[in-house]
């Protein structure tokens, strides 16, 4: 019988016993889990098919390049009706919908061989996506932003006015950027932060056309550009009383200014100790002047100091760089000195200006230390131990977990640094299989170490640092073109080992992970991993695990870093020429079907267990 998917997942929450923030097999029968995992299986079928026609494009006939994207075209707007009870699946057709438009329309001038110049399709493009917003799609008004703005710089550029009238087109991005963020604010302010990122660029770029020429030839108009918009979103984030936002703009229009600053003081101060520090003294105090005009306009919230914050991070810029510039050897004292103040304030600091502080000071100092530590003893692995030390101090220090990733990622790159570097490994294969080996331990480290971490204060530092790893090792993959060749290497025992033993055993931990977990589900889940890792695709099911995990612990960023690793993956591999592409097309095909059926059984023992249930 049909049970309604609320009923589902509530007797499903209620069956067995409850899960403790461990990563566990059986956070695949959650609900939302199978549904992605069913939008990850039909993608895997439609990138293998993807493969497979753009390897043999040339040799399809004219009629049929043109009737491909028409018919994904009209078969992704037809199922955007067919679905539209489902928000979440009409959402993403009508996106791809709008990425089919721009497909069909460079397949027309590619068959016809129009010769019209690039910003006409990217112009038509635009105009055509228009009629797709008749239903609010964040997609679809993305894409819009993104395609206008590639026509207008097209058409300055292939009209070769791009360097004669610069600032002309400077004017027409901005009045186009006004217009976009207006009905982003209206219609989709969840890509409010984007075109904060945006602007902000666009200001700082302006700002330095400004000061390029120096004092004498400044150009009024690009500092009329460069703090216009800011100032215009302001404004409205005011009027609507968002303080975060107010206050993000607020200070990328101070760190603007701070060009002007830095541009002005230049010839003023010598390049010396004490001219470093007083542009330090007057970046922080810029900073400190707009947190101080935001706390008296924004008296309620806290954001009004942000703008002091990433002054005291500028600021704290500044000094390390006497750290590593001035101050040589004894740069390691102070480098030590730094750490050990940053250490005192965040123990005792209670305002966010004074640990964000403290972290720039830790991080200054810490770079001065390990820098000049490697000049003077020519030492890799001495630079490791030292910063496995920064990392544990830091972890035991509670620091912010954006910071311990910091030190995660950084005590990772350095590790592949001495492995690189290292006198002991000869050749890139050698040194290729000490990577990919030191990648595969750690993830198995992780996941032993999961009931530990999970539960601290952490564990979202740790998640993404587990994604770095993965992330590095797709990477890896990609150099190596010739990596799975292992029988053509006198070291193919070793290959074996660490492309295939290594992420079996990962594979058995993450099965044997959950002792009461048992039944058809987790030989599935083995069989799955298996298949993957047999056809080199360990890094699939790695994604896969994470995704499920950060699904069921609304972990929303890993999750969001899951679907783009999975998507940056398959785009990495069709490049791989390691593999053909009909080899790429079929275990990408076959691992969309194993994908697949793994849902439709999950599925089915769901509906079985509930239906039990019920009776």
């Amino acid at each position: 019988m049909t049970v309604p998917i609320q009923s589902q997942q509530k007797n499903l929450n209620q069956f067995g016993p409850k899960l403790d923030n461990e990563f566990s097999p059986r956070l695949f029968h959650d609900l939302n889990v199978i549904q992605y995992l069913q939008v990850i299986g039909l993608a895997l079928i439609a990138a293998s098919f993807l493969y497979l026609i753009a390897a043999n494009w040339l040799m399809l006939p004219q009629a049929i390049q043109l009737a491909i994207p028409l018919l994904l075209l009209l078969l992704s707007a037809g199922a955007s009706v067919y679905f539209a009870e489902h928000s979440w699946i009409q959402q993403s057709l009508d996106a791809l919908s709008g990425l089919l438009l721009g497909l069909s329309l460079a397949v027309i001038g590619q068959v016809y061989q129009t010769g019209a110049d690039s910003y006409l399709l990217f112009l038509v493009w635009a105009l055509l996506l228009l009629p797709w917003l008749y239903r609010p799609n964040i997609g679809v008004f993305a894409l819009l932003c993104v395609v206008s703005q590639l026509a207008l710089f097209l058409y300055f550029k292939q009209h070769y006015l791009i360097a004669d009238h610069q600032l002309m087109y400077l004017i027409s991005m901005n009045i186009l950027t006004a217009i976009s963020v207006s009905f982003c604010l209206k219609y989709y302010p969840t890509l409010r932060f984007v075109f904060i990122a945006f602007i902000t660029i666009m200001s700082m770029y302006c700002m330095f056309l400004f000061c390029g020429n120096g004092v004498k030839e400044y150009q009024w108009p690009y500092l009329l550009l460069s703090i216009v918009l800011p100032i215009y979103l302001i404004s409205l984030f005011y009027l609507q009383h968002r303080a975060l936002e107010t206050s993000l703009q607020a200070a990328g229009l101070a760190a603007s200014f701070s060009i002007l600053i830095f541009q002005l003081t230049e010839h003023a101060l010598s390049d010396s100790i004490g001219g470093m520090l007083i542009l330090a003294l007057l970046i922080f105090a810029w900073f400190a002047v707009i947190s101080l005009a935001l706390m008296k306009f924004l008296p309620q919230t806290k954001f009004a100091v942000i703008p002091l914050a990433i002054g005291a991070w500028l600021a704290g810029i500044i000094l390390s760089s006497l750290l590593l510039t001035y101050w040589k050897a004894f740069s390691i004292v102070m480098g030590l000195v730094f750490v050990a103040l940053a250490w005192w304030l965040i123990r005792r600091a209670k305002s966010i200006f004074s640990r964000q502080f403290a972290y720039c000071l830790w991080i200054c100092g810490q770079s001065a230390v390990l820098v000049h530590t490697e000049l003077l003893t020519d030492s890799l692995a001495f630079i490791l131990i030292l910063q496995i030390g920064f990392t544990m101090l830091c972890l035991l220090s509670r620091m912010h977990w954006f910071i311990a990733l910091v030190q995660l990622i950084a005590t990772y790159g350095i590790a592949v640094a001495t492995l690189c570097f290292s006198e002991l490994l000869h050749g890139d294969e050698n040194i290729i299989l000490a990577v990919t080996g030191l990648n595969h331990i750690l993830l198995i480290l992780l996941l032993g170490s999961a009931i530990y971490w999970l539960h601290s204060m952490y564990r979202k530092s740790f998640a993404l640092w587990m994604l770095f790893i993965v992330f590095a090792s797709v990477v890896l993959q990609i150099i190596s073109i010739n990596f799975l060749y292992f029988s053509h290497s006198p070291n193919h025992l070793l290959y074996l080992l660490i492309d295939y033993l290594l992420p079996v055993v990962w594979l058995g931990l993450y099965i044997a992970n959950d002792h009461k977990f048992s039944g058809m589900a987790k030989w599935l889940l083995l069989i799955l991993g298996l298949v993957l890792i047999a056809m080199g695709y360990f890094e699939i099911f790695l994604i896969l695990a994470l995704l499920s995990w950060a699904q069921v612990y609304q972990q929303t960023l890993v999750k969001a870093l899951c679907i783009l690793l999975l998507i940056f993956s398959l785009w990495l591999l069709y490049y791989n020429l390691g593999f053909s592409f009909l080899l790429k097309s079929f275990t990408i095909f076959i691992s969309g079907v194993l994908v697949l059926g793994l849902t439709w059984m999950l599925s089915t023992i769901n509906a079985k267990r509930v239906g039990g249930a019920d009776e």
